[in-house]
């Protein structure tokens, strides 16, 4: 198995493993490498781990943008890069071939806090049904309205006198 290089830096990658789950991590950006689906494992198994990762690995480099193209580090393929939860301003790197996912130092726990904040801002189902029960009402008195404005020029029209052809 060839050596696993940062998309950033190009140093090799050290493994670790946290709750039986192996990770890699860039010792010099403190970037972290997650293979297909080890995200979502680790944070199956403990929701709090990914904000302590970001705290437990720090740079050694200050973070900065290199001007080659990002690279897997399982396959060498070309990373795609793709805003967390479509709405943030949190870039991550996956690649198409094996599933994995680059994740930049700090972003885990923006990653944590975005995902709070959308928790925060639903709505609970007792709120959301009277909020469609409200907007329900409202349809129907906008629908008798129509109907009643419908039934006056009917009752207008039959009213006038009819003009002979």
């Amino acid at each position: 198995m060839r050596e696993r290089l940062c998309p950033v830096c190009q140093v090799e990658l050290k493994p670790e493993v946290h709750l039986g789950v192996t990770i890699d991590i860039c010792p010099a950006c403190a970037g972290i490498w997650f293979d297909a689906d080890e995200l979502i494992t680790l944070n199956t198994i403990d929701d709090a781990i990914l904000p302590r990762l970001d705290l437990l690995y720090q740079p050694q480099v200050v973070s900065y943008n290199p001007p080659w193209e990002r690279l897997c580090p399982a396959c060498r393929e070309p990373l795609h890069s793709y805003n967390y939860l479509y709405t943030s301003d949190i870039r991550l790197d996956s690649c198409d071939r094996c599933g994995g996912v680059w994740v930049d130092d700090g972003e885990l726990q923006k990653m944590v806090q975005v995902l709070q904040d959308a928790r925060a801002a639903e709505v609970p189902p007792d709120t959301q049904a009277q909020l469609t029960l409200i907007e329900a009402e409202a349809q129907h008195r906008a629908t008798m309205a129509n109907l009643h404005l419908w039934s006056r020029l009917f009752q207008f029209m039959r009213a006038r006198p009819r003009i002979p052809l």
